[in-house]
């Protein structure tokens, strides 16, 4: 029940579509029982059959012997039946009265029973198309809050989960879902009501034997449910798969250079071909149960009209039904058989996308580190520190950051260094929220930043990061992201700045320009600068720069090193940098090792103490020195 209240939430936005599906299903199934009824008058009153006729090509509800076993039926079930055939007699002479129709009329029944056709035609499309609103419009929407909370989630989240498989959620899962709702929906509630009708159909050709025949009936709907269960298990664990080889796509994709620099390409096909097998085979076992209902659905069908024969033969013989009666009455069960032969269907497809629903319902109701108070405060500048009050983090079990207290002043440049692993860039990603501290507080000017709105926390801080993201557009909509306000002349100088201007002017369509897929067309250095360009277009009052010089040239890195510093002036940045020689002119330099903080002070007071900062020094001064005389292995880097 808790899936199907999930989708509700999706669906009852359009219920006012839904009432009109009602009632379009509703005509459907009415003009089609009103079409089976019409076939006696017209074969009596236009095709002029005799009563010997009409017993050779009854149909159901039709039949011509109708108080022959009837009135006994009636007497053992003690319930009164319907008298169908005096019913639709009756309806078509007022109908005819009402229309002023001559009673000899050779064409009234015909363009009846064409109306009625159209009409059960107009019924179907309506139906149809209706359904496809519901559906199309409910997976969009579940599609959209889907990305949405994938958006808002916290970096420990994408820790978590793949990019693949993300995709495969939104992609794969929603379009099962998309399926279901929109088509096989339509059939679910379209062949049960037909089936509602056909089963009163059977009751008022003869209730004795309608009644036995629905007593068998739970005989037929045991394997569906059991063969449903498993077709749910084996669906998860199809999409699973499904995820894997989406997942290992990814990373190929956007690792295609490594891929073939270590010449790798059979590796990861290999990879990829395991993955696919894989799904393949739990594909194949979905496949084996969907195949496997209809035949043994028909198998017991089988076995059922066998007994049911004999019994029919064995009242026949008694008398108590003509051959005409039992003629209709199987003609309305092979009738009963297309509705019952669809709902398997509906049901097997019902339990793949219960099994889609569940993997976006995990996702969608997954918790979320990084919450916002309902009465978060709006801080609009940065005016005096940044502190860290005795800050703790870990990953799961890894302790990363222990008992850090920082105090960052406004207009201060700080660096932050040391070994890999230390928790610089974790303890930066703590101030725009990407992460919340396990203990200890983060304050700006003295607030909470958990106590702010994410938005106007986050309008305060730009961010260059080690690994550039750039996006599948043109250079100038990468720089000003989003922004597309802002007139070309501020994007020009915001790349001017990074010294970003001139590879792009030089580009044919300039700013028009498109850079591929994480700007693959532009070399390393290239997308550095542009990455450092958007973050100065956004001008904010705090930097951080997580070795944002690391991918440039020495020529170009020198060139940014001094734009940087000129519009740090002024701003609080936060740098981190592994080449300390670009973090000597920091106002502080903050030493990390092992998640503390062991040293503070500026580049001559942390190198006159020896102690941590001048060990990391003297380590990569001799390291440079080797590299500067050994040529072949700066030849080689």
């Amino acid at each position: 029940m808790s899936l199907v209240r999930f989708l509700w939430r999706y669906i009852k936005k359009y219920s006012h579509w839904i009432f009109l599906v009602l009632l379009a299903s509703g005509v459907y199934v009415i003009t089609t029982l009103v079409m089976v009824s019409l076939l006696r008058p017209l074969f009596s009153e236009v095709l002029l059959a005799t009563e010997s006729d009409l017993e050779s090509l009854s149909v159901p509800g039709l039949a011509t012997g109708g108080d022959s076993g009837q009135s006994g039926a009636e007497e053992q079930l003690g319930v009164e039946v319907p008298d169908l055939h005096s019913a639709v007699d009756e309806g078509l002479a007022a109908l005819k009265s009402w229309l002023a129709v001559p009673e000899d009329s050779l064409s009234f029944l015909p363009i009846l029973f064409a109306v009625i056709l159209l009409v059960r035609s107009l019924g179907a499309f309506f139906n149809g198309y209706l359904f496809q609103i519901v559906g199309l419009n409910a997976s969009n929407d579940l599609r959209n809050d889907l990305y949405g909370r994938i958006l808002a989630q916290s970096s420990r989240f994408y820790d978590r989960h793949p990019s693949g498989e993300l995709v495969s959620r939104l992609a794969n899962d929603i379009s099962v879902l998309q399926t279901a709702v929109s088509t096989r929906m339509l059939d679910l509630l379209q062949q049960s009501l037909t089936l509602i009708g056909l089963i009163y159909l059977l009751v008022v050709t003869h209730a004795q034997m309608a009644a036995i025949c629905l007593v068998g009936a739970p005989l037929f709907f045991f394997p569906i449910i059991a063969l449903g269960k498993s077709m749910r298990r084996f669906s998860h664990r199809s999409q699973e798969r499904l995820a894997d080889v989406s997942n290992l796509i990814n990373e190929a994709v956007r690792g295609h250079r490594v891929v073939k620099a270590f010449g790798m390409e059979g590796f990861e096909l290999g990879r990829f071909m395991e993955a696919t097998k894989r799904h393949l085979r739990v594909k194949l076992r979905t496949q084996l149960l969907a195949n496997a209902a209809g035949p043994l659905l028909e198998g017991l069908a089988a076995l059922a009209a066998g007994a049911f024969l004999i019994y029919a033969g064995w009242i026949v013989r008694s008398g108590q039904l003509s051959p005409a009666e039992i003629i209709a009455f199987l003609v309305n069960l092979i009738l009963l058989w297309e509705p019952v032969r669809k709902l398997n269907k509906v049901n097997l497809m019902i339990q793949e996308a219960a099994a889609a629903a569940a993997r976006v319902k995990e996702i969608i109701d997954a918790p979320n580190d990084i919450v916002e108070k309902s009465d978060a405060k709006t801080l609009g500048a940065f005016d005096d520190t940044i502190v860290l009050d005795h800050v703790s983090f870990s990953y799961g079990r890894e302790q990363v950051l222990r008992d850090v207290d920082l105090t960052i002043r406004r207009g201060e440049v700080v660096a932050l260094v040391g070994p890999s692993g230390a928790g610089k860039s974790t303890l930066v990603n703590l101030l725009p929220r990407f992460f919340d501290p396990e203990n200890g507080a983060v304050t700006i000017d003295g607030i909470d930043i958990r106590d702010l709105t994410l938005s106007s926390l986050r309008a305060l801080i730009g961010i260059v990061t080690q690994e550039t993201v750039l996006f599948n557009d043109t250079v100038r909509n990468n720089v000003a992201y989003g922004r597309e306000d802002l007139p070309l002349e501020a994007v020009r100088e915001a790349a001017a700045a990074a010294y970003a201007d001139g590879f792009v002017e030089a580009m044919p369509d300039g700013w028009d320009t498109e850079i591929g897929e994480g700007g693959m067309r532009l070399s390393g250095g290239q997308r550095q600068r542009l990455a450092i360009a958007r973050a100065l277009l956004k001008d904010p009052p705090i930097l951080i720069l997580d070795e944002a010089t690391s991918h440039l040239d020495s020529e170009s890195e020198a060139l940014v090193q001094q734009a940087l510093y000129n519009l740090m002036q002024g701003r609080t940045a936060l740098v981190i940098a592994h080449r300390l020689s670009t973090v000597q002119r920091a106002d502080r330099i903050v030493v990390l090792d092992g998640g503390r903080v062991v040293e503070v002070g500026s580049h001559d007071e942390l190198l006159a103490r020896g102690g941590a900062y001048k060990r990391l020094y003297e380590l990569q001064f001799r390291y440079d020195t080797e590299i500067v005389e050994r040529p072949e292995a700066a030849a080689d880097d």
